[in-house]
């Protein structure tokens, strides 16, 4: 039988899970810690996780999980709606990206795939973009 969590470490808890990050009481010994989401693009490492879930559960083992990208989420038809969001064009993403023009064709095109690291070079990118909308609007 668990013991019963007090209002502090529930408190806590349901703080982290508007910040993406889950934490799940395994058994009694053991604490698991998932970012489980991106929150204004912070990301952590195993050790901050750890670090988190010692401050709740100081007697427990820790078990972190960082941040994990799903790269089948990131499709043309995403990459597409992104640039629309930000007003952007292929020239943009193949100039700041330092993709050639040829490739930004092929994919959009679908006439090449695009690998998992390209992929994720989207996702940070518009990533960044997001980051700082309210730079860009002044």
């Amino acid at each position: 039988m668990l013991k019963e969590l007090d209002k502090s470490q529930l408190e806590s808890i349901k703080n982290y899970a508007k910040a993406g990050i889950e934490i799940t009481v395994v058994d009694e010994e053991t604490v698991k810690i998932d970012q489980v989401k991106l929150i204004n693009g912070f990301i952590l490492s195993n050790k901050e996780l750890h670090q988190r879930a010692r401050a709740i559960f100081p007697k427990h083992k820790i078990i972190p999980v960082v941040f994990n990208l799903d790269v089948s989420t990131i499709t043309i038809d995403w990459i597409e709606q992104k640039m629309k969001e930000f007003g952007l064009n292929k020239k943009d993403l193949s100039r700041q990206l330092a993709i050639k023009k040829e490739e930004v064709s092929l994919y959009f095109s679908k006439k090449k795939k695009m690998e998992y690291t390209l992929k994720a070079a989207f996702y940070y990118y518009f990533l960044s973009y997001e980051l700082n909308k309210s730079l860009r609007s002044i």
